[in-house]
């Protein structure tokens, strides 16, 4: 196995947290449940022009896209294929991948589009490059070089965007209606340029974040006390903890704990 990552470099690097580089061996399941997130992210299959995701019961309904694609904020799990024996991507940062495609990212949630659908043709050059470049190294320095090239926006925030997450990753916010009163603007504009932005509705993008924060606080632990997650969770009580739970990972916290695997946003799926 070969994991590479690689932090992106000035101007990118306020809006794309990774650029990654991955060879991996046959695991022992066939399907990883892939949690909901709100970050988007580019996935690049560089052993074929195809790549897979599944939805449906049981995650029983295959759908294919070509070999570079972009996957939108999610708020619901979905299912991939575990054996990935030659991929590559970009995971951009909340908010990030904004100045990269001509449409808001409102239009990307909950979904997954070939990048030709966003890039036209630039998409299908950037992928044979790198299948052909010889080294991981030069393939990452590829796609960063292609990130500044084909970006259509300039690499900027909307200051009311970048206020709002920063108060949203420091957990110093009470309401919505506090962040828009803060921006001074009204209830209604700043949510529409905050989804505009960022792929999500602020309440959502705020519970998929307290979701995650469970995940990193229970990943590795080996003992998990339930009740304490909860309250450090800043959940209304063990139902309102479970429901949301079973939204952004399609498993019951119990199941959850059974099958986690290694990496935190994917869990072997059971047969």
């Amino acid at each position: 196995m070969k994991y590479l990552l690689r932090n992106a470099v000035p101007p990118l690097d306020p809006f794309v947290e990774t650029l990654w580089y991955w060879e991996g061996d046959m695991p022992g399941h066939a399907k990883d449940t892939i949690m909901a997130s709100g970050h988007m992210g580019i996935l690049i299959n560089l052993k074929q022009d195809a790549l897979y995701w599944y939805d449906g019961d049981r995650f029983a309904r295959r759908n294919t896209l070509k070999g570079i694609s972009l996957c939108g904020t999610q708020s619901t799990a979905f299912a991939i294929d575990a054996h990935q024996p030659h991929m590559m991507g970009v995971r951009f940062r909340a908010g990030g991948a904004f100045p990269f495609f001509a449409a808001p990212s409102r239009e990307f949630r909950d979904t997954h589009v070939s990048l030709g659908d966003a890039w036209g043709a630039d998409a299908e050059r950037l992928h044979q490059r790198l299948v052909q470049a010889p080294t991981p190294e030069d393939k990452l320095a590829i796609l960063e070089t292609a990130l500044l090239t084909l970006a259509p926006r300039s690499l900027a925030r909307h200051p009311v965007v970048a206020m709002a997450l920063t108060r949203m990753s420091r957990r110093r916010v009470n309401s919505v209606a506090a962040l828009a009163a803060e921006a001074e603007m009204s209830h209604k504009k700043f949510i529409r340029i905050f989804t505009e932005e960022v792929g999500f509705t602020p309440k959502t993008f705020l519970r998929v974040a307290r979701f995650r924060r469970v995940l990193e606080a229970i990943h590795l632990a080996p003992e998990v006390d339930w009740g304490d997650a909860v309250e450090q969770g800043g959940y209304f009580d063990q139902s309102h903890f479970i429901r949301d739970f079973r939204q952004f990972s399609g498993l019951t916290p119990t199941e959850y704990l059974i099958r986690r695997g290694p990496y935190l946003q994917h869990v072997p799926l059971a047969e």
